[in-house]
Order: C-alpha cells, then structure tokens, then sequence
C-alpha cells in the first residue's frame, strides 16, 4: 500500500511538470519577437506637390505627388485628406490627380503614407486652403415695418422669442442684458453688468440667458424670466457673437472662424473657418441661427453673411447699407455705429435688425431665393 501511495504520487508530479513545461512552449512571443511586426517608420519621402498652403476652389483638379529617397522603393501609398483615406496606389506610383471635395472650406491637411519593403514606412504632410467655387447668393429684402429702439444701446446681441426682444449691449460702464417691446421699444427689464466688463452677444438656451464679454473671456449665464444670475463661464479668446444650434452654441472672436461650444462646459468641440469665394470672411460679429445657416454681421460694415456651419462656405449675403437713412446716420459714429444685430422671429419669417446707437429697429423679408451674385 504504502508503494502505490508513494507511485501515484511520483506520477502527479512528474505530470505536474509536464504541464509547466508545454506552458512554457506556448507561452507569447517575446517582445523582441512582437517588435519585428510593427512597421518601422523612415524618413523616406517628401511631397513635391501641392505647394504648401495653395488656394484651391472646391472641385478643382489637384495632383499630389511625391518623391522618395533612392534606397527606399515604394510597394504602395495611401493618400488622405483630414485623415480620410480617400486613394490608393500601386508599386513605384508618386502621383495621384482627383478634384477638391465641396466638404470642407479652410485648411485642410494632406497626408501621404508609403509603404516600404521590410516593413517600413514613410510619411509625409502638408496643408492647403479651400474655398467654395462660387458667389453666395445676393438676397433681397422689403422692409415690413419699422420700430423705435433705444439710441443709447450699442446693440450687441439680439434675440426674438415670445413676442419679445431680448438685448445685449456693450461699452464700458453701459454693458447690459434687456428685455423689450417691440412695437414700441420700451425697455421692461434690465440688468447691468459690471462697469469692467464690456457686454458682447447674448443667446438663450434652454431658458437661459447666455452672454459673453469681449476681452475679460468671461460669460455669464442667466434666468431667462428674473435676469437672476445662474453661474460664470470662462473661454480663451475674445468674445463677439454667439448663438444657439440645437444642443450647442456657436460664438465668435472676430476672426474668421466659429467655435462650436458645449453649453454644460463651455468646452470646444469643434472649429470651422468661414470663407466666401474671395478668400477669408473675418470680423464675425453678432451671430443668429436660422434653417441650417448661421447669419453674422461683418463688423463695420452693412453686410451680413449667411453661413453653412458644417463646411465654413458662405452660402448667401445681404446688402442693407440703404437700409437706415441718411439723415439717421448723420447723427451716428462714422467709425462704431453699424449695423449690428440680428434676430428670428419664426412665426412671422421675418427678421429684427438694428445696429449700434441706431434709432430705429427695421422688421424685413428675406428672399433667399433670389439669385446673382458677385463672380
């Protein structure tokens, strides 16, 4: 008995280490072993074409190429454009010609990446610029009626919502948020802010009031109904406009870009440049969200520009430079007092703008079918 113990015991180990050994022959390759199946990366290539920061229209023809050191032959490339793969080529191909995708106005960053034998690859980058292939649309307008407004309130950000406007005004010791009548400009509340602070565009979200201030890089966020403080907000640029598009904001900085905001957060989520088919379109002021199209004032002048906040291309613009009379505009500041402000109202499909220290606020009818244009 006392042998039989001592046999099954012998075998259990000698199984035990049978296991222990197969373990260790199936056990991972090493990492040395796993090192040899990433590719290595060289400094193999370099793009000869596009030249860095060209212009280009939507849809025009562009050919990428690129030229590879002597002792790294090519198997296959793959170009991308922000990323998206959008060819392929074979064996010893420096070049590939396609047109400008309508996407994206701006920067966009090309990339080629080449691969080598013995696992190794090459890349290379540059950017472009792209601008839309046509004019905006001219639109026309009617005036349909006209209303009184404030001439002290250097109008900043103008809102419509439930038969009322709602105002933001800028200036050092004059910034304010105000709710008014419309037909016949009186103020029914007001809220000034501090004398330090220079009031910029406000919106409302979710029945809240949101403004920002121009250089403090601070906002404010209020109760639509009391104009009660609710909290501060903080942003790394300078505040201009800002509007409401479904679940996020869009403000500006006087450039030519818009900044899509987490309203929780305030955090950027995305940038879009804004181009017309001239180039840049900066000094984005006073923004409105109507139908897909974000509508900003251009600072000191009477144009305002209809804006597709996905692709950054204007869309459309308007001419209101005979809108307020000359004898009004006499008693204005040549240099501040534009036009500047805009506001929806929805059920009537017709537009709130004044301007800046204006006397007078104008209802008008957009025709966005209206065609022309500059070439």
């Amino acid at each position: 008995m006392t042998y039989v113990l001592y046999l099954l015991c012998a075998l259990s180990i000698y199984a035990c280490g049978s296991n222990k050994k197969n373990d260790k022959e199936k056990k991972a390759p090493s990492t040395t072993e796993t090192a040899k199946d990433e590719p290595r990366y060289v400094n193999s290539i370099r793009l000869t074409s596009p030249v860095k920061n060209k212009v280009y229209d939507f849809n025009e023809e562009i050919t990428l190429a690129f030229e590879n050191k002597e002792r790294f032959s090519i198997d296959s490339a793959a170009i991308y454009i922000d990323g998206r793969l959008i060819a392929t080529t074979g064996k010893d191909v420096k070049s590939y010609t396609c047109r400008i995708p309508a996407e994206k106005v701006g920067t966009r960053t090309i990339k080629v990446m080449v691969w080598h034998p013995d696992n190794k690859r090459g890349i290379a980058t540059t950017t472009i610029r792209v601008k839309p292939d046509q004019a905006p649309q001219s639109y026309n307008y009617e005036v349909i009626a006209v209303y009184p407004h404030d001439p002290q309130a250097y109008t900043q950000g103008l809102i419509y919502q439930d038969g009322y406007l709602y105002e933001g005004t800028g200036q050092y010791g004059e910034s304010s948020i105000r709710k008014t009548e419309i037909k016949s400009g009186k103020t029914l509340s007001v809220l000034n802010i501090d004398s330090q602070l220079f009031g910029e565009g406000i919106t409302i979200y979710r029945d809240k009031i949101y403004q920002i201030t121009w250089r403090s890089r601070k906002g404010f966020i209020y109760d639509l109904k009391t104009f009660s403080l609710e909290s501060t907000f903080s942003y790394n640029s300078e505040g201009w406009g800002i509007t409401t598009v479904g679940d996020e904001l869009i403000m500006s900085d006087g450039s030519n870009k818009l900044y899509h905001i987490a309203p929780s957060t305030f955090n950027i989520l995305k940038e879009t440049e804004v181009w017309d088919h001239n180039g840049p379109v900066d000094q984005l002021n006073e923004l409105e969200y109507i139908d897909g199209l974000v509508w900003a004032n251009v600072w000191l002048t009477d144009r305002i520009v209809a804006i597709d906040p996905t692709t950054g291309a204007v869309k459309g613009e308007l001419d209101l430079s005979s809108l307020l009379a000359a004898s009004d505009k006499i008693r204005l500041d040549d240099k501040d007092d534009v036009l500047n402000g805009i506001a929806w109202n929805p059920e009537k499909k017709t537009f709130y703008v004044t301007g800046k220290r204006w006397p007078k606020l104008f209802e008008i009818k957009v025709n966005t079918t209206s065609h022309g244009g500059k070439d």
